[in-house]
């Protein structure tokens, strides 16, 4: 073989050496590229789901504590109508009260109230508190009550009825129906279904 063909073939040999180590980097560089993007693919989802998911739950926070704001603002609302409708009802109540108080059947109910409440005090000295209105009773009142009862007219009776007070046994005994009509609002708040 000739010298030209010899150094040609080697040429030939070395280029195709050459080639192959070429191929096999690029193959090698074009593997890396691919495992590398791949990776950077796989931080990618898992941050832009990590971001998603924090943002999910942000906004669940922030649904959360609207509705429970809403919830709160709406049973707050409930509440409020409730104790006005709570309020009409004993206001009607009180002037259908104040209206009897100016009926004989009330000074007739008073009278026999005062002669019940007569007998726990037998002759002690009591003071019978009425509303002012009612004072043109405090004689048949006191005659109900004996000589021992003074008659004065309190300020924190409006309805009716009266309170009978005996100092020396440390009793009173209240007929006033605005006590009644107070101790009502319990019976009424648990029997009305006005539930909130």
């Amino acid at each position: 073989m000739s010298p030209d063909k010899k150094t040609g073939n080697f040429l030939n040999a070395i280029q195709k050496y050459a080639d192959e180590q070429k191929h096999m980097i690029r193959s090698e560089v074009e593997k890396f590229k691919a495992e590398e993007l791949k990776k950077a693919e796989d931080e990618g989802i898992r941050d832009a789901h990590a971001l998603i998911q924090k943002e999910m739950a942000s906004m669940r926070a922030g649904i959360t504590s609207e509705l429970a704001k809403k919830e709160d603002e709406g049973r707050q609302a409930l509440y409020k109508r409730r104790e006005e409708m709570v309020e009409e009802v004993f206001a009607r109540a009180e002037k259908r009260l104040l209206e009897y108080s100016a009926t004989e059947q009330y000074k007739d109910a008073l009278k026999k109230n005062a002669a019940e409440a007569a007998a726990y005090f037998a002759d002690d000295e009591i003071t019978v508190y009425i509303k002012s209105d009612d004072m043109p009773l405090g004689a048949e009142l006191k005659e109900i009550f004996g000589q021992n009862c003074s008659i004065k007219a309190a300020s924190d009776i409006a309805v009716g009825g009266f309170k009978a007070q005996c100092e020396k046994k440390g009793i009173v005994v209240d007929f006033t129906l605005d006590t009644r009509l107070e101790n009502r609002r319990d019976w009424f708040l648990k029997n009305s279904k006005l539930k909130v």
